[in-house]
């Protein structure tokens, strides 16, 4: 792990001792500089979560991913660093209503004998901050409200609190899991048909207002003022779009995403 290409990558430039505080500096750096994206599933390329690959991709490529890929990395510097981090796999509840598939890749990290959730690879929601592992105590981060709550079934639930109330995010195993064990659960969700991923292209960085999101063709800028939407009504305009809003701009096949992203007669889409 080349701690220090990684770190000029996220723009951190502080201590890199195994604190609170740079845990928290690394988190804040890695979501405001690196996209959560899944548009290399777009491009026909094979999500490989080897350490090299990824390092490849996020770091030399300055690209983005998902979060087996972001999470997997950001793990591997945490550990290069010296922080204690264990593996947990979680259940996306955020746009499902009944029970799905673990297809999420989370840390957890002790310290100081606390231990803190962290998770730079969750799109929209994704944490500000690593979040106490403490059940029912919410916690402010920015803009933003998480708590943890225990399921009937002895999952650990995220939720973030919403205008219409607290709304569940994701739920993790009871147990820690070892990184081959993400390799099923990638699989799925970067070829399976049904996949959310397989079926959308989406990007999405934080703010320190609130977020931007892409989802086909559509981004939106939310901050407190209210949500500002875009449609791309061109593939022209894709690639300046990404490269501006998301600093994407290194692409396997660009114009296999353009395709996926404005299909032509016949498709089926």
């Amino acid at each position: 792990m080349d701690a220090a290409a990684y770190t000029r990558r996220i723009g951190y430039e502080g201590p890199l001792e195994p604190t609170l505080e740079v845990l928290t500096g690394l988190c804040a750096a890695h979501i405001r500089t690196v996209p959560f994206e899944n548009l290399a599933i777009h491009e026909g390329a094979r999500i490989s979560l080897e350490p090299e690959a990824l390092f490849h991709k996020v770091v030399l490529r300055r690209r983005g991913g998902y979060c087996f890929e972001l999470n997997g990395l950001f793990s591997a510097l945490l550990k290069a660093l010296g922080f204690q981090v264990e593996h947990l796999l979680g259940r996306v509840w955020f746009s499902n209503p009944t029970a799905p598939v673990p297809t999420h890749q989370v840390s957890r990290v002790a310290l100081g004998g606390e231990r803190y959730l962290v998770d730079v690879g969750f799109g929209a929601r994704v944490l500000r901050a690593p979040l106490p592992w403490r059940l029912d105590a919410p916690v402010a981060q920015g803009p933003d409200t998480f708590r943890l709550v225990r399921t009937d079934n002895d999952e650990v639930m995220l939720q973030s609190h919403e205008p219409e109330g607290w709304r569940n995010l994701y739920s993790l195993l009871p147990c820690t899991v070892r990184p081959q064990d993400y390799v099923p659960a990638n699989h799925y969700t970067s070829t399976h048909p049904a996949s959310s991923f397989v079926l959308n292209a989406v990007a999405a960085l934080t703010t320190p207002e609130g977020r931007i999101t892409f989802r086909n063709r559509e981004l939106r800028r939310t901050t407190a003022a209210g949500t500002e939407v875009r449609e791309l009504a061109h593939p022209a305009e894709l690639a300046a779009l990404l490269a501006s809003e998301f600093g994407l701009e290194d692409w396997t096949d660009r114009a296999a995403l353009e395709r996926f992203l404005f299909p032509g007669p016949g498709s089926g889409r």
